[in-house]
């Protein structure tokens, strides 16, 4: 949940350009005499001598970013156990039949950030999001040829979570003129109450822009806007372990499970005694009732519609590549705005900001 743009990449564009030889060098003189005041970046000296200097951001920076997310998920693995039993083999991914599973976030990114080389940046993560879950599905179960005995009505349930998220990022940049490109990389742990194991996100992102100076007097003052493609997906996705009262998710699923259940015997009851049904279509009625009711049985024996429930899940993301637009206006060294939108088939990302940069200086040896 947790995108990094490009956004402390147009100091450096000048710098990097020259590096490559892409745009001419005017090397001062007064400049190169001088020492280059911060701590980092590494090799700021020498980004000094070539009179490029003030093309640098102030080294460190503060990033508080609001982020609103939308996805889509696929259920892969699912597992339950419910008071010591084992109801895979009934209550799994088939016949739980997930029509939609899907999950939206609201928070709060906080970002550390410093400049180690000119065109290098190192960040660290925290955010603090609430979200919520959503989750339709139509349990249905077969017999042993595939065909349908039982089928619930769909429905569906949300359940609401608060999460922690932190992680380490890196960013690298490259710039000619005014244009600048960037490629980031961040990965970060997610830890959630309704989990038992942290969650790992992977993000990795490209982007191409261009720098506009909006004013001849302040040539810190610009707006930068870029394109931007970006790939996300979960780390180690093994699946996860969880634990939640059934109750809580489908508080209606036991009233509904039984009655559906004693309605479709009761259906094939009326068939098995209508005296004009054929011997077979009565035995295979017969069949059907028994295999309900012993669905039934194991189901209300175990408890499941009550008790806490055990369980293991996979998700996967349905689509893990978005496309990115978005613009970083800064106003001074100190200051910038920043703001970005992704979108896919199924998913949808916003985040807005707002970043401060200072620097720290170096002993003076006197």
């Amino acid at each position: 949940m947790k995108i990094q743009s490009c956004l402390l990449f147009l100091s450096c564009v000048f710098f990097c350009s020259t590096t490559f030889g892409q745009i001419n060098q005017e090397i001062q003189t007064t400049d190169a005499e001088e020492q280059y005041p911060y701590v980092l970046p590494i090799w700021g000296q020498k980004v000094q001598e070539r009179g490029m200097a003030d093309q640098l951001q102030l080294p460190f920076g503060v990033n508080i970013n609001y982020v609103n997310a939308f996805v889509e998920l696929d259920v892969t693995e699912f597992e339950m156990m419910i008071n010591g039993h084992d109801l895979s083999g009934i209550i799994n991914t088939e016949t739980l039949n997930f029509k939609e599973v899907s999950a939206t976030t609201n928070g709060v990114n906080v970002r550390a950030d410093a400049w180690v080389l000119p065109f290098m940046n190192i960040y660290a993560l925290f955010s603090s999001v609430k979200g919520g879950t959503n989750v339709s599905l139509q349990p249905a179960w077969t017999n042993e040829v595939g065909e349908v005995v039982l089928q619930l009505p769909e429905f569906s349930s949300n359940v609401d979570f608060d999460a922690i998220a932190y992680g380490l990022g890196t960013t690298l940049i490259f710039g000619w003129d005014n244009y600048f490109s960037s490629v980031d990389m961040n990965y970060s742990a997610t830890n959630t109450e309704i989990l038992k194991d942290n969650i790992g996100y992977l993000t990795l992102s490209g982007r191409l822009g261009h720098r506009f100076g909006l004013s001849k007097t302040k040539k810190d003052f610009f707006v930068a806007p870029y394109l931007g493609v970006m790939y996300r997906d979960f780390v180690g996705a093994r699946g996860s372990n969880g634990s939640i009262r059934m109750d809580e998710v489908f508080p209606d699923l036991e009233t509904t499970f039984n009655e559906k259940a004693n309605e479709k015997i009761a259906e094939n009851q009326a068939v098995i005694d209508n005296p004009s049904t054929s011997i077979a279509e009565r035995v295979k009625l017969e069949a059907q009732n028994q295999a309900i009711e012993t669905i039934q049985t194991r189901i209300n024996d175990s408890g499941a519609f009550s008790a806490e429930i055990d369980y293991f899940i996979r998700k996967d993301l349905i689509q893990t590549v978005t496309f990115q637009f978005g613009f970083n206006l800064q106003i001074n060294k100190s200051w910038m705005l920043r703001g970005e939108y992704g979108v896919a088939d199924s998913q949808r990302f916003l985040m807005t900001g707002l970043q401060y940069r200072f620097g720290v200086k170096k002993k003076t040896i006197k």
